[in-house]
């Protein structure tokens, strides 16, 4: 990774604010006010409240190619039942607002660059909230990219390409036998979440394998609401998988299954836009199954456009989604130099 520029610096001071205190989905105002605010100073067309907390900006370079670049603003929820940036939500924002500065002042830029800042990520309501607010009708891209934080190495990127994240689907059960049932269903898992950094990275190396172990797979849980009713909710790939799933547990439960609606749809990346990013990216890694253990809304995006979520490797301590997680800062500086030349090329003609 090299030095820090002037834009890097101000982004990992923007990091850190949005760090110190944030914000649950939905909640996003203070996180969207600072963003906006930076994005103005920088010269962009700016529209606020978009689905909620959402963001549209446009760096207007004229005719040409449109690209767009998302990020997502909220947090977690805390173990202290507060808020907490442990997803790197924080980091994702920041490397946005850094790219838009770098190409809002880049000479002779051709076509337009549409960032959106997202809120409501956490609980899959963002995007489609800002899709069904007319986000993508104002200037509907012609391709559209994102990053994610991955405990990989600073500096390092993971392509998905024709992989990527898993949907969910979602259930009740009433039943005489909630805690049986429970069990039985969270059963059905084929893999099981890391509880230490050592299992993250099989779980991770594992993604980095052809033909590894995570070509298919289940992650069942379920949760005894009273005494009648159990939760369930499930990660499953590839998507036929959640049919057998419902079936396995209408045959543990019997009567009373409900899945109200169909599964939520997986994020799967465009292969070759995603191939075609990697001379921009620098040190690269490629994933061939999906991470089973985190949905993403970004689909929702890949549904209506072509394009690809890229993982950015932020190295430091701990793992996404636990209380250590603690990203090396230096990762933001690199994010925003990667995806500054990517989107500058993809205007190329």
């Amino acid at each position: 990774m090299g030095g820090m520029t002037g834009i890097d610096d101000d982004c990992v001071q923007l990091r850190r604010e949005i760090h110190r205190a944030p914000e649950l989905a939905g909640e996003e105002r203070r996180t969207a006010g600072l963003v906006a605010e930076q994005l103005r100073a920088a010269g962009l067309d700016v529209t606020t409240g978009v689905g909620g907390h959402g963001i549209v900006a446009v760096v207007d370079g004229g005719d040409g190619p449109v690209i767009g670049y998302r990020a997502d603003l909220d947090a977690v929820p805390s173990e202290d039942g507060g808020a907490a940036h442990t997803c790197g939500h924080d980091v994702h924002t920041a490397v946005g607002v850094g790219v838009a500065r770098a190409l809002a002042g880049t000479p002779g830029l051709r076509g337009k660059v549409v960032f959106y800042f997202q809120p409501a990520e956490e609980n899959l309501e963002g995007a489609r909230a800002m899709i069904a607010d007319g986000a993508l009708d104002r200037l509907l891209p012609d391709e559209i990219y994102a990053l994610h934080c991955a405990p990989l190495p600073a500096g390092m990127f993971g392509i998905m390409p024709g992989t990527g994240l898993p949907g969910h689907d979602a259930g009740t059960v009433v039943t005489d036998r909630p805690e049986h049932v429970a069990a039985a269903v969270e059963a059905l898992s084929t893999v099981a979440y890391p509880q230490s950094p050592e299992e993250y990275e099989r779980i991770v190396a594992d993604l980095q394998t052809p033909g590894g172990q995570l070509q298919t797979f289940v992650v069942a849980n379920a949760y005894v609401e009273d005494e009648r009713r159990v939760r369930v909710w499930v990660r499953a790939w590839p998507p036929e998988r959640y049919d057998e799933v419902r079936e396995q547990v209408r045959a543990i439960a019997g009567a009373g299954v409900d899945f109200p609606a169909p599964p939520f749809p997986a994020m799967v990346c465009d292969p070759v836009l995603s191939r075609a990013a990697v001379p921009h990216l620098g040190t690269v890694t490629e994933t061939h199954a999906m991470f089973p253990f985190n949905g993403e809304d970004f689909a929702l995006f890949l549904e209506r456009v072509p394009g690809a979520m890229f993982y950015l490797g932020v190295g430091g301590e701990g793992i996404p989604h636990h209380s250590a997680f603690t990203p090396d800062e230096r990762a933001i500086g690199t994010g925003i130099a990667a995806m500054t030349r990517l989107l500058r090329a993809r205007q190329e003609p």
